[in-house]
């Protein structure tokens, strides 16, 4: 067999592995985004009938935020597997986005009262280093162009 036939064949089966996975995602994220709709307005009402305390108002926010970032990190995801599609390359930028977004869920999602002082210093940082990462390639960017 020939190499430049091996290639095209590999080329072909990632490709067809690539659209699946993006097919996948899309689904993933479609169901995703359903399931946060009819929670958030199912939420809402359910506000209504009960008593609107601080703790209650609170709760349901602090749901809300989080299924809201796990649908923007899902999109983030699908935008980066389409880029790959397009041009065969991951970009750091989307990739570096993705795991700001999804650090900022996890944030969101913590329970400050009982995490470590470490913990806290350790996510601090990462948070740090993944916008420092970020703004310097953004700014690579720009003097590139």
């Amino acid at each position: 067999m020939n190499k430049l036939y091996m290639i095209k064949i590999v080329e072909r089966i990632e490709r067809v592995i690539i659209l699946t996975l993006l097919f996948s995602l899309l689904a993933v994220v479609l169901y995703a985004t359903i399931v946060f709709i009819s929670l958030l307005f199912g939420g809402i009402i359910a506000q209504f009938q009960d008593s609107f305390s601080q703790n209650n108002i609170l709760t349901h926010l602090h749901k809300i935020f989080g299924g809201f970032m796990l649908v923007l990190i899902g999109v983030e995801l699908v935008h980066t597997v389409k880029m790959y599609l397009k041009e065969d390359v991951v970009h750091v930028e989307i990739v570096l986005l993705v795991a700001l977004i999804g650090i900022s869920r996890h944030v969101i999602d913590l329970d400050f009262k009982h995490l470590a002082p470490l913990t806290l210093i350790g996510i601090s940082s990462l948070i740090i280093v993944l916008s420092s990462g970020y703004y310097l390639i953004k700014k690579g960017m720009r003097i590139k162009k």
